[in-house]
């Protein structure tokens, strides 16, 4: 490779080619990456990802799911409906979104006549910053919405080239209306791409030394749905994702401090990208401290600087400069979202914004060819890229699941309560309870009011028969978040292994209260009421169970078990040969149909189905289903079960 030009040098298609190879190379670590920390609640635990119906709530429903982005959770929607929680397939996705984006960014590049396009395209391609968007499963939201970001401004560009309509065939006006189409699809995607009507504005300012009149009356459309749509996002960031409270209590004050050290974080973490922390450490934002007003006051000269020197060394610095800043706007503090509760930053933040800084940064690279001959340039390029692909490679491993990631960032910011709780419910997940009771308590030295590590401490005590501080952690963690159905679920389940089948079930109303359109809600209140032997309450829960979820094989089997109590063996019947189509390996209706056979005199049947049900599981020995075989009888010539 002989200079920087290489789109003029070399075909397009196969310099496109080397940064497709270089990330999937570079993200190859992150290909036997699982799930990690809020990917359940975007994708794992998300019922409106498992039925056709989901789609309308998706679309029509704001609060059905985390945030109002539907072609985010439409693009889930088809993933999980191809490849069900296989996180290969989801990786997948997110790693060729991003290949599109640095395609489309060199693209656009181009048009604007940056000389040196590639380079902006292949380090942001590969620089370690944007692996947290890419390695991450739920920001499918930053590489979906950039993308549909990058086409909506390649619409604009068209728009405006007086060629290309005669060379298209097709009006201008088309470009134009596509542009606004594909704005609209990224604000669905992630509304922080909102910034592009800005972003064009200043495209233009750097291009004419201007803004015309006509120019901002093409982007208010553009700006209007953009302050719709964010303003939507803003509200549920408050009211349903609950970013609020003592941890976002920040003075104007406050907040521009916050903004100010944020931006130079950010600038520097681009230009130095180590260590990279999913969780770094939050700030103590002190207005009476004199030194932390030096970070807005730096940028603020740095933005004065560059507007008088334009002259001397052209508009691009403060145009690039202008979009980095104007880009992380929403993420800088001035807006209550909920990361900020761990961190005022993180790398995910700026995965938009960071297209300013690398441009600038490999803009001036090619100006350095005024003064020293091109292939130092040219290898000193080289050498950014390939650090930046080893440096991803390497930091991808942190990302297997939630041990890896968590570990990792406790290494690097001990004082990270975040990441012991969520590394102490992993251990208690996966049966490690002394490895997560340390966390655990760790956890809640460092912030004695973290309601998940306490309400995780719970659950281990209940486990562990301390039912006493059991009910102590559950009891103060549901004070902390009143509003967390899980608190509820796991409190009730402790009364009703104390025998208190009356809180349990006032719990369980409680969880329906929070969350009426979850079937998982209705099935664990008719568990509770078939202890008590309610059985008419139970079947309507299950009805309702059912008809939210009828997929879910646990409904059908616990209304089969009813029905058998009730001596209707063949509603019985049928809806456990339900629930086993649905989940041939259920051993609970296994057995439980093995019984409803022996009360219809099926010997055979009910002995395969008993004998399957042992063998999976099932706590029943031989000597129960000899007992049981025996009992068929035939009474009245109508069989039964003694």
């Amino acid at each position: 490779m002989s200079g920087l030009r290489t789109e003029s040098d070399h075909s397009v298609t196969t310099w496109g080619l080397v940064i497709a190879l270089l990330v999937l190379l570079a993200y190859s670590s992150v290909f036997s990456a699982g799930f990690i920390w809020d990917d359940d609640a975007y994708v794992i635990n998300n019922l409106h990802l498992r039925s056709f119906d989901g789609l309308f709530s998706i679309w029509l429903e704001p609060g059905a799911t985390p945030q109002y982005y539907p072609m985010v959770f439409t693009l889930f929607w088809a993933q999980f409906q191809a490849w069900g929680l296989n996180p290969l397939g989801y990786h997948l996705v997110n790693i060729l979104l991003h290949i599109a984006n640095a395609i489309l960014l060199w693209s656009c590049l181009r048009r604007i006549n940056i000389q040196a396009a590639f380079w902006g395209a292949a380090v942001f391609a590969l620089h370690p910053v944007h692996l947290e968007s890419v390695a991450w499963i739920t920001e499918l939201k930053n590489v979906l919405s950039l993308f549909f970001y990058l086409l909506s401004l390649l619409a604009y560009l068209r728009y405006v080239d007086p060629e290309q309509g005669s060379q298209s065939g097709l009006p201008r006006r088309i470009y134009y209306a596509g542009s606004l189409l594909l704005f609209l699809l990224a604000l669905f995607s992630k509304t922080v791409s909102g910034s592009l009507p800005a972003a064009i504005l200043l495209l233009h300012w750097w291009q004419t030394g201007q803004v015309s009149r006509r120019k901002l009356l093409e982007m208010l459309p553009f700006f209007s749905l953009a302050l719709i749509l964010g303003l939507l996002t803003a509200k549920l960031e408050v009211t349903h994702v609950l970013a609020r409270g003592a941890e976002w209590d920040f003075s104007l004050v406050d907040r521009f401090l916050i903004a100010g050290r944020a931006v130079w974080f950010y600038a520097c973490k681009l230009l130095w990208p180590y260590p990279l922390i999913f969780n770094y450490p939050r700030w103590v934002i002190d207005s009476g401290d004199w030194w932390q007003y030096l970070f807005p006051l730096a940028l603020l000269l740095l933005l004065a600087a560059l507007w008088f020197m334009r002259l001397r060394i052209g508009r691009g610095p403060l145009a690039a400069t202008l979009f980095f800043v104007g880009t992380l706007f929403p993420a800088l503090g001035f807006f209550n979202v909920y990361p900020m509760r761990f961190s005022f930053v993180a790398d995910h933040f700026q995965y938009i914004a960071s297209i300013g800084v690398i441009v600038l940064f490999c803009a001036g690279a090619d100006r350095l060819q005024q003064k020293l001959p091109t292939y130092v340039v040219t290898v000193f390029l080289w050498s950014v890229v390939l650090a930046c692909t080893i440096l991803t490679w390497y930091q991808g491993r942190i990302y297997q699941n939630n041990l890896t990631l968590f570990s990792d960032t406790i290494d690097k910011n001990p004082a990270s309560w975040f990441s012991y709780a969520n590394r102490g419910t992993y251990y208690a997940n996966n049966g490690r309870e002394d490895l997560a009771l340390v966390d655990l308590e760790k956890a809640l030295a460092l912030n004695p009011d973290e309601a998940d590590a306490m309400h995780m401490r719970g659950v281990i005590s209940l486990k562990q028969k301390n039912t006493d501080r059991a009910f102590a952690d559950f009891d103060r963690s549901i004070v902390l978040r009143p509003w967390r159905t899980d608190y509820y679920k796991n409190r009730s389940v402790a009364y009703r292994y104390t025998g208190q089948l009356d809180n349990a079930l006032i719990d369980a109303d409680k969880v329906i209260e929070l969350e009426p359109d979850n079937a998982a809600n209705y099935q664990f209140r008719a568990s509770i009421q078939m202890l008590g032997e309610a059985y008419p309450a139970a079947l309507e829960d299950l009805n309702k169970a059912i008809a939210l979820d009828p997929e879910e094989a646990d409904s059908w089997a616990n209304r089969g078990l009813i029905f058998f109590r009730q001596g209707r063996h063949n509603e019985a019947l049928a809806d456990l040969n339900k629930a086993l189509a649905l989940r041939p390996d259920l051993a609970a209706a296994l057995f439980n149909r093995g019984l409803v056979f022996a009360a219809m005199g099926n010997a055979d049947n009910a002995s395969a189905d008993l004998t399957k049900a042992k063998l999976l599981g099932y706590p029943v020995d031989e000597k129960e289903i000899k007992r049981i075989l025996a009992s068929v009888v035939k009474v009245k010539g109508k069989p039964s079960l003694q």
